[in-house]
């Protein structure tokens, strides 16, 4: 349950959360969405492991030569050595390494007894990130994939027997038409070939090699995060100058901030899909922004809810400043996810911003009443 108690800095909200787990702090509405959808999804993974397939599962499970119950084999590299040259070459050929820098490379063993794919698609089907950094749903997964792996569970069992549980499966909400084929996408592609992908896409919008290994590089992005981002921009190919989102979504300096670029990703391809084709995006204040072929300008901000601080203060100076000196910007439009308080919005509306809160929620409900009319 998420307590009472929320505080908020003037742009985002920082909630408290009580779960089975532990206490639970999250910084911002996007990630709270996140977190509390990975824990529907981690009650619907406990009711799959008390059922009696996943019992007689792990029960064939254990009785495999690697399985352990954490850890797999604790030194993987001597054990390949020790169960044959052989298989030892044949390990060596997937250039795996066991320990190295980057947090998201599965160990040799485990991607080469298929439990990294199959976790994967666990997490496709449960609608959450196999690259999330809650370590109980990654345990969960963990516990799940291996389970798969050594023993007689599949996907596919899971899922049929989940399907008669009362309130089914968790369905992720997909905001542009390309957001299912880049969940797949993270399904069926290693970290390794999700970066390659994601740096071909990058090319293709004009992105230089040194920015795009500077954003590639920024471990605050996980893959699936980072897939979801670059996705969402490659999908909106009319617009130019894309380049001046990566290079603000360069400076993510933690989780919560990754989280957030991503969202806004997401909304502004919604944006350009579902309300009105963009011309291209334009940097002021540090902010990436849209800009409409009439001249409008437009700014979509994933915060939470927003009061006219010094910081918040600065930050509008600085872009309207910046606006004031590029020639053709006609309008300026501020688009929230969240709300504003009365005194931000009527100052923001003296400086000639046209306000609209809440916006993602509000165009959907929208759309959904013209579908239901036409």
């Amino acid at each position: 349950m998420v307590r009472e108690k929320i505080t908020n800095d003037g742009v985002v909200s920082t909630y408290e959360l009580e779960t089975v787990y532990g206490p639970l702090i999250v910084e911002s509405t996007v990630l709270l969405l996140k977190r509390l959808h990975e824990l529907r999804a981690l009650h619907k993974m406990e009711v799959l492991q008390e059922g009696d397939v996943f019992t007689d599962a792990a029960k064939e499970a254990a009785m495999g030569t690697f399985y352990t119950a954490k850890n797999l084999v604790i030194d993987p590299v001597r054990t390949m050595s020790e169960v044959g040259n052989g298989i030892g070459r044949f390990f060596k050929r997937l250039n795996f390494g066991t320990a190295n820098d980057d947090p998201y490379r599965a160990n040799a063993l485990a991607s080469a007894l298929g439990q990294v794919a199959v976790k994967r698609e666990l997490a496709y089907n449960f609608g959450v990130d196999p690259y999330s950094s809650y370590s109980p749903l990654q345990e969960t997964l963990d516990s799940l994939a291996w389970t798969a792996v050594r023993g007689s569970l599949t996907v596919k069992t899971a899922f049929s027997v989940l399907a008669f549980i009362p309130g089914g499966i968790a369905v992720v909400a997909s905001l542009t038409s390309s957001a299912d084929s880049l969940r797949s996408l993270v399904r069926d592609k290693t970290p390794l070939e999700l970066q390659e992908i994601n740096a071909r896409k990058l090319a293709e919008m004009g992105v230089s090699d040194s920015i795009a290994k500077i954003f590639l590089g920024n471990s605050s992005y996980n893959p699936s995060e980072q897939t979801l981002l670059v996705g969402e921009l490659a999908s909106m190919k009319s617009a130019k100058d894309r380049v001046m989102f990566i290079i603000a979504a360069c400076y993510a300096k933690n989780e919560q901030m990754a989280v957030s670029m991503r969202a806004m990703a997401q909304i502004m391809s919604f944006y350009n899909e579902k309300v009105e084709p963009i011309r291209g995006f334009i940097k002021a204040g540090n902010l990436p922004l849209l800009e409409k072929a009439d001249g409008t300008v437009v700014a979509i901000m994933p915060y939470d809810y927003l009061a006219w601080t010094q910081r918040f203060a600065n930050m509008e100076r600085d872009v309207s400043d910046t606006l004031r000196r590029i020639s053709g910007i006609r309008e300026k439009e501020l688009l929230t996810v969240g709300v504003m308080e009365p005194k931000t919005r009527n100052i923001l509306e003296a400086k000639g911003w046209k306000i609209r809160e809440r916006f993602a929620e509000a165009t959907i409900q929208e759309i959904m009443a013209k579908n239901m009319k036409e």
